[in-house]
């Protein structure tokens, strides 16, 4: 006669089965039992982590399922049910609906908690941060719920199986995806940037050129904005480009220069109702650049280079009539006054001194004052 012993741990259980029967389950301690009794097997379960599997576990709730209940907490989940387990106050994992799993109860207290997954979408505000938790550790709590967080200056738009269903907030959210497929969509409510660089347009009178258009922009109304359009960004794109060509093509080269406001304004008439219809709100449009080709701004070159000369010309022939005027007035008045006329000649004098070195005269001092400069001939 063979004994054999089986010592099962603290944190262990042991499953006794004679011929392939199931006998009992054997808590931690010592167990001798005799080989000649049948063949003897014993299946050692480990309860250290929570969550127990084993195929003979299964095996057993179909035969004795009072007997695993007594140890196990057995969460045996309906068609339209998602339990939450929780292991000393903690939450321990997710069930999925049609499953079945085993925690064990001998080591630490478990507890279950069902959610009606067919009906409710959104879970408590509570789960939320331990449940983001648990699925960036576990594959199957990552496929069973789905964690969104929408940031400050954002809002996102919550869609089931497609349909939209409400708008959310700035915060952190859970949702039940075991039997629905769940998507969040955030939209970015502040100011942004777009720029359409490089347009190739014609002018009114058929002159070709390059220009770059930028708007400021942010999406007012979320809702209208993935009414209309599945790509916002681009959907902007191409009405920015619309509107620079039909503005520029209506205009002369002459004209897109000279009244750049102008431009602006007609191009946001032209936005603002279809962008204000997809939900946008803009608060600056205009065009950065406009970019001439090589020969049309050598001729633009030297057109502004005649005018420039032109108006240099009549500015120097008023220059010179006024100053044609300036000395006629003068003369009139030396005519006048003959003080003003020996003052003139004196001034005249000067300046002849600045730049002669020897001055010979024959008639003195006198010479030098009455003869040497004279404006206008003496009377006889």
């Amino acid at each position: 006669m063979v004994i054999k012993t089986e010592k099962i741990a603290d944190y262990e259980l042991g499953l006794l089965y004679r011929d392939r029967a199931f006998q009992k389950v054997l808590e931690p301690g010592v167990y001798r039992m005799l080989r000649g009794q049948g063949q003897i097997e014993v299946v050692k379960l480990d309860l250290r982590a929570p969550l127990v599997k084993a195929p003979e576990l299964q095996a057993l709730y179909l035969t004795h399922p009072q007997v695993v209940q007594t140890y196990f907490l057995v969460a045996d989940m309906g068609d339209g049910e998602l339990g939450v387990v929780y292991a000393n106050g903690k939450l321990a994992g997710l069930v999925a609906p049609r499953s079945v799993a085993f925690y064990g109860k001998l080591l630490r207290p478990v507890s279950l908690e069902v959610i009606d997954a067919a009906t409710e979408i959104a879970l408590p505000e509570r789960l939320v941060a331990p449940l983001a938790r648990l699925a960036a550790q576990d594959l199957v709590s990552k496929s069973l719920v789905a964690i969104a967080e929408v940031v400050s200056d954002h809002v996102g738009l919550l869609y089931v199986d497609g349909v939209l269903q409400s708008r959310l907030t700035p915060g952190r959210y859970a949702f039940v995806k075991a039997l629905r497929k769940i998507q969040v969509v955030t939209f970015d409510l502040r100011l942004q940037t777009l720029e359409v660089t490089g347009q190739e347009v014609l002018t009114k009178d058929r002159i070709g050129l390059r220009a770059n258009i930028t708007a400021v922009y942010r999406v007012a109304d979320p809702l209208k904005a993935v009414a209309l359009t599945a790509d916002l960004k681009d959907f902007l794109y191409k009405e920015l480009q619309f509107a620079l060509r039909q503005v520029v093509g209506t205009r002369t080269l002459e004209e897109l220069l000279g009244d750049k406001l102008g431009i602006n304004q007609a191009i946001a008439n032209l936005l603002l109702p279809k962008l204000g219809e997809a939900g946008l709100e803009v608060s600056s449009v205009g065009v950065k650049d406009v970019i001439l080709p090589g020969d049309v701004r050598e001729l633009m070159n030297r057109v502004i280079e005649a005018e420039k000369t032109a108006q240099a010309n009549v500015i120097k022939r008023r220059e010179e009539t006024a100053a044609t005027r300036s000395l006629l007035n003068t003369a009139k008045l030396m005519e006048d006054n003959p003080i003003l006329l020996r003052l003139k000649e004196l001034e005249a004098l000067e300046k002849v001194s600045e730049k002669v070195g020897n001055v010979v005269v024959g008639n003195g001092m006198d010479g030098v004052l009455e003869d040497l400069v004279r404006i206008r001939p003496r009377k006889t």
